[in-house]
């Protein structure tokens, strides 16, 4: 159970932080092509459209990443309004004060988080290379990986 001085310090945190997240997302609009001195894409050199595409996508995982976290930072602050802040939604377990204090917005203990992310991310099953596997019998013998050709043939560096 935190105390009325811990609970005011995560408060302010979690206000500071919802300040500087709303701040970040009102200084970052929408990029356009005006933006890299291009009236049109029309006369975009190929590398230069992907260039552009590639800063857009970036400002638009920023600007999700901040939306997310304002939208739990809200939450947290409601949480502290109806006496549940610090409690983990999936356990009913307190939440350790030095995981509040690093992540105030934390709505789960570790264990609970880690056991929702194993949950829903699913785990790489096996190798995911580009290989064919040796039991696939419809796969074309001529693909061959880099070290089954350089164990063939020898290292062309040399």
């Amino acid at each position: 159970m935190l105390s009325e001085k811990d609970l005011l310090f995560l408060k302010d945190k979690l206000i500071k932080i919802k300040n500087e997240t709303i701040e970040m997302l009102e200084s970052n609009p929408p990029l356009t092509f005006e933006d890299f001195g291009e009236l049109t894409s029309y006369d975009n050199h190929f590398a230069d459209t992907a260039t552009e595409l590639e800063e857009r996508e970036k400002q638009m995982l920023l600007i999700e990443n901040a939306k997310s976290r304002l939208e739990e930072v809200n939450e947290a602050l409601e949480r502290i309004t109806n006496g549940t802040y610090g409690v983990c939604v999936e356990t009913g377990e307190d939440i350790p004060y030095d995981r509040l204090e690093a992540l105030p917005y934390a709505k789960r203990t570790v264990e609970a988080q880690e056991k929702l992310e194993d949950e829903t991310i699913p785990s790489r099953q096996g190798d995911q290379s580009f290989s064919t596997p040796k039991e696939d019998e419809r796969g074309d013998k001529r693909i061959q990986t880099a070290d089954e050709l350089q164990y063939l043939h020898g290292n062309s560096s040399s």
